[in-house]
């Protein structure tokens, strides 16, 4: 492939700045190599202290010989918000990108970088370069901004191994001599870590880890989450083991591939720039998993810069994702950076700055604001009392959970009908004692069809099936009055007894409840749990959050040092400062309530694969 003229006199600007920048004459410009660890927090590397398990040897050669930026904070504690911050180097109230699936009227709809923020890809291609990007999160898929300045960017690109490869093919086949951007963005360290078995198992047991990564992940997480169930010690040491072994498997494909570049020749020209986009929580706080709020835990991330011609060295000053833009431009000789809030983190690696992070969910928007280890988080939320909130009535086509209770003629009827927070068109799901007669098993009276491919876990689980009123849930379809199970759970003797039945409600009358065409009986003593309305939050909301017209503010203060789990809030702290950073922020904003794309069926359910996109 020939470079025309004016491309040839771009490059060799570039290449003079190059020289400059680098301590190099007569260089040609760098190629750069972006690689983002989905949800890998800083503290199990390496190179940052992290010393249980050997999870990153070949990072922790790569910072041997770079730059770590020991203590650098997300914008966000998930991808959606995040990584559009790495990509512009723009904080979420300038860049707008905060939902990856809000439920309105019309259906589904997912935030999108405006098209009027400058990526990291444009700014490289501008001067020339070769541009391509292989990604694995939907979050990220192409047509919500994301592939902006792109020539390649291929979403859904598989595992570690498979990224690995296609991204060597790429190298492999590229005919011109431009200089690359190469950016990848592996999701094998995010639950459930789909990893190969030798790496799920290679710091703990195999028959432990499945709990973890079979289909019922997503259940298990939100009953944790939501208090309906508890993870033990030996539960928790086996998950952090599963995540390390996932971390590990990102890590060996990350050697194979530098090898590769020292093998092509790759390598003594190209910078590599290897970040996360969030962290995990390991119920820090009682959750697993993240998406949930501004913890160091989900914010504190890895940034290693290796830059050739360099030296290396170990930057304790606090930094944030946002300096990622100008550091990695500057470093490859890129002057034109723009106005972005960022600090060129090599040429003053010791610049103070405070560190700013938000999070939008439909029922309030938080800011965190940390300098040093004092941290001021504001939780901003709706008055109930103010915004008129009233119980609305159940309506059908909502997933429901129905508390069944003996009635006088010895059957069940429903005591208790409530939302439930799961999506309508999840399984079918009784759950009650165990009838057996001919050797059939019954919920509630309700046929249940065990096939050969049905799935018996739980304490109680045994290879002789369920026994005679022993506590049991089946989950599965309905199919002319039988529950067709895929999974059986078995509960150990001693659980005590619950009488319940979950599905999509069809019809609510006066006798009779509809439930996945189940008809349960009711009477006027049913209690009905209607959903409480309420006023959800968009990005235009975010505009006008002002304490005492509509809306409720928290504010609570940490002291890391002293604190660094953030559980024990100091109070009197005054809240101004978060908020008016995010107001000149939001001054600055580049995006407009049409920056959102409708999302269609696939989508979603690509989505739910990965925990998202729920009922909002």
């Amino acid at each position: 492939m020939k470079i025309h003229a004016a491309r040839t006199q771009m490059l060799l600007a570039l290449a003079c700045a190059t020289a400059s920048a680098c301590g190099r004459t007569d260089a040609p410009p760098p190629n750069v190599l972006l690689i983002c660890m989905d949800t890998v927090r800083a503290d199990h590397l390496g190179c940052y202290g992290y010393e249980r398990r050997e999870t990153t040897p070949t990072l922790d050669r790569l910072a041997e010989r770079g730059y770590v930026f020991a203590d650098t904070s997300a914008t966000a504690g998930w991808t959606k918000p995040s990584v559009p911050t790495i990509l512009t180097g723009l904080y979420p109230a300038q860049h707008g990108v905060y939902q990856g699936s809000s439920k309105d009227a019309d259906g589904m709809h997912s935030d999108v970088v405006p098209k009027g923020a400058r990526t990291l890809a444009e700014a490289f291609a501008a001067t020339g370069y070769e541009t391509a990007a292989f990604v694995m999160n939907a979050q990220l898929r192409r047509g919500l901004g994301f592939e902006q300045g792109f020539d390649v960017y291929a979403d859904g690109a598989g595992d570690a191994r498979e990224i690995r490869w296609r991204a060597r093919d790429w190298l492999d086949e590229r005919a011109g001599d431009e200089p690359f951007f190469l950016y990848l963005h592996f999701l094998d360290a995010h639950w459930p870590y789909p990893v190969p078995d030798e790496y799920a198992t290679l710091f703990t047991d195999g028959a432990d880890v499945e709990r973890f990564r079979g289909k019922d992940w997503r259940e298990l997480r939100d009953a944790v989450n939501h208090g309906r169930e508890q993870l033990s010690d030996a539960d928790l040491e086996v998950l952090l083991a599963l995540y390390d072994g996932a971390i590990r498997y990102i890590d060996d494909e990350l050697g194979r591939l530098m090898d590769h570049l020292e093998r092509s020749g790759l390598a003594e020209d190209t910078i590599v720039c290897v970040v996360s986009d969030h962290g995990e929580e390991f119920l820090e706080h009682g959750r697993i998993g993240h998406g949930h709020g501004l913890y160091e835990n989900l914010l504190s991330v890895p940034w290693i810069l290796h830059v050739p011609g360099r030296g290396a060295g170990r930057v304790e000053t606090p930094c944030s994702l946002v300096d990622l833009f100008p550091t990695l431009l500057h470093a490859a000789g890129v002057s034109d950076v723009g106005a972005v809030p960022g600090v060129d983190r090599l040429a003053d690696p010791h610049a103070v700055q405070a560190a700013f992070a938000e999070h939008l969910e439909p029922g309030s928007y938080s800011q965190s604001l940390r300098r040093g280890q004092d941290k001021l988080v504001r939780v901003v939320r709706p008055d109930s009392d103010a915004t008129g909130t009233k119980r609305t009535k159940l309506d059908p086509g909502v997933r429901v959970e129905a508390k069944l209770e003996r009635d006088a003629s010895g059957g069940v009827s429903v005591a208790v009908l409530r939302p439930s927070s799961k999506p309508p068109g999840d399984p079918t799901e009784l759950k009650g004692p165990a009838e057996l007669k001919d050797g059939a098993l019954r919920v509630h009276g309700v046929p249940v069809v065990l096939g050969p491919g049905v799935r018996y876990y739980g304490d109680g689980a045994s290879a002789d099936g369920p026994r005679e009123g022993a506590l049991v849930k089946a989950v599965g379809r309905v199919e002319d009055g039988r529950l067709i199970a895929s999974k059986l759970k078995m509960y150990a003797p001693d659980a005590e007894l619950e009488r319940e039945v979950r599905g999509r409600l069809d019809a609510l009358d006066a006798q009779i409840v509809h439930i996945d065409g189940l008809g349960l009986a009711c009477d006027a003593r049913t209690e009905i749990e209607a959903p409480r309305a309420r006023r959800r939050l968009r990005r235009a909301d975010l505009l006008g959050l002002v304490p005492g017209a509509g809306f409720v503010e928290l504010t609570s203060a940490f002291d890391l040092d002293a604190d660094p789990h953030e559980l024990a809030p100091r109070s009197g702290v005054p809240s101004e400062a978060p908020r008016e950073l995010g107001e000149r922020l939001f001054a600055d904003r580049l995006w407009t309530e049409g920056d959102q794309r409708a999302l269609g069926a696939r989508e979603v359910e690509d989505l739910q694969a990965i925990g998202y996109a729920g009922e909002d």
